[in-house]
């Protein structure tokens, strides 16, 4: 009997991985949150959900893919973009790549597999690889909103200097 490679066990074991890693992602929200991300079905009243969901298997199959990072940046941009504006922190919000590792070495243990180290140890690199992508993509992110935030802050002063300005010169005329 042939020894299985890491990449045929993951690929025989996707809907699980896949499944659990989700599970182990929608976990790192509030338990009801978390609730409502698995249930609800409706990508414009549950994004984070419908972001997940669609990503994760694009994800999954550049990992055991080719690690285009061209087709691995939509989906990581999707899921860290919702988790920018949301309350975490960096690397809370890269965390859930990272989370794909324990689910890995416990899907190919209860495949029966024993994976050589090396073997392993470059499937986790992989995985580094498409975190610090996710990073760099949540730092965009944040940017952006700094940007806005700056931007916003930016209008109102004006707006305020501009109702100051008019408010002051009808009366500096009349005096």
């Amino acid at each position: 009997m042939a020894v299985e490679s890491i990449p045929e066990i993951l690929r025989r074991r996707r809907v699980s991985i896949i499944g659990n890693w989700l599970q182990q992602t929608v976990q790192t929200y509030p338990e009801q949150i978390s609730r409502f991300l698995q249930q609800e079905k409706d990508p414009f009243r549950n994004p984070v959900g419908h972001a997940l969901k669609e990503g994760m298997p694009v994800l999954f199959e550049q990992l055991v893919g080719d690690m285009d990072q061209a087709k691995m940046t939509a989906p990581l941009h999707d899921i860290v973009r919702v988790r920018a504006v949301q309350d975490f922190t960096a690397s809370e919000a890269v965390a859930f790549v990272f989370l794909l590792k324990p689910v890995l070495r416990r899907e190919i243990s209860e495949s029966g597999g024993a994976p050589a180290p090396q073997d392993m140890a470059k499937v986790e690199d992989r995985i580094d690889r498409m975190a610090l992508l996710a990073f760099d993509l949540f730092m965009q992110c944040r940017e952006k909103i700094y940007e806005i935030k700056a931007d916003e802050a930016k209008r109102r002063v004006y707006l305020l200097e501009r109702a100051h300005a008019m408010s002051d010169g009808p009366e500096q005329e009349g005096e």
